[in-house]
């Protein structure tokens, strides 16, 4: 029932929060130099992840909450930067990279010292302390690159949730995120924005940390890791060399300008994430 109640809520939240932007005319504004196909999605109502995110939260709560509670305190403060960013855009301001990267780094230590206490990894708290913090701003930051054709983002951390579905915070975020993808899905009506992708980068990380499960979140994770990968290797070898490896980056754009339709993009993404999920799961001991 859980999973339930959050994607009615985030279902009906989803569709107030696109009458809301339009009436506001405030929507997306797509970048000139990204794929010109992508240029008819100008004005989309963007920021969706204040609806899934709330959804979630309010479902959770109403559970009684748990010990994630401090995890959903790092995903919503995540939350608020991606939003301060959307927001920004908007104006035509964005926020800099060394500004969000900063305030990345404050809340990650933050839930870094508290969750050291919960569970370690290393014989050294200081050296969790350090590796929590850094697979904080990866994961915000890789969530956030991987979100850029419709149903992505949603689709890739929907499976990525599946295997802890014993727990209200995951059932709750799942099922939330089925709700924004009834609105999110080709030709999406509402994009999550950085609000979404942050919040969400933050928590799935946050929970694999909790649970145990760091090692495996590189291999479930894999699309993710890919996007920014694509990312960091573009930019340094365009520096360098002056050319690209990829037609474009994140990864995502490099297969739509090979002639892969969006929809193909996001099937054949979940598909591989369904594939490493699955074989992470099996690799840290999970039920087959």
């Amino acid at each position: 029932m859980t999973l339930v109640a959050a994607a009615v809520l985030s279902w009906f939240l989803g569709g107030l929060w696109i009458a809301l932007m339009r009436s506001l005319r405030l929507g997306k504004q797509v970048r000139a130099e990204g794929p010109q196909s992508h240029l008819a999605k100008t004005g989309t109502p963007s920021m969706g992840g204040v609806s899934f995110l709330l959804a979630a939260a309010v479902v959770y709560g109403l559970q009684g909450g748990d010990e994630y509670a401090g995890l959903w305190l790092l995903g919503l403060g995540y939350a608020l930067l991606g939003l301060a960013d959307d927001l920004a855009g908007m104006m035509r301001r964005p926020l800099k990279a060394r500004e969000k990267l900063a305030v990345q780094v404050v809340m990650g230590l933050v839930f870094a010292v508290w969750a050291s206490g919960q569970v370690s990894y290393t014989p050294y708290p200081v050296l969790d302390v350090a590796l929590f913090v850094l697979v904080m701003i990866g994961a915000s930051n890789a969530f956030n690159f991987t979100d850029g054709v419709d149903g992505l983002l949603a689709g890739v951390t929907a499976v990525l949730l599946l295997p802890f579905q014993g727990l209200v915070l995951a059932q709750s975020l799942l099922g939330a995120l089925l709700g924004f993808l009834w609105h999110n899905a080709p030709k999406a009506r509402l994009f999550m924005g950085d609000t979404g992708s942050m919040g969400l980068g933050a928590l799935v990380a946050g929970l694999f940390i909790l649970e145990g499960k760091l090692w495996w979140l590189p291999l479930a994770a894999l699309i993710p890791v890919l996007e920014v990968l694509s990312v960091m290797i573009q930019v340094t070898y365009f520096r360098r060399t002056g050319r690209r490896i990829f037609k474009m980056s994140p990864l995502h754009h490099h297969f739509e300008l090979s002639g892969w339709e969006e929809s193909k993009v996001v099937f054949r993404f979940v598909v591989v994430t369904a594939i490493t999920t699955a074989l992470a799961h099996a690799l840290w001991g999970g039920p087959a």
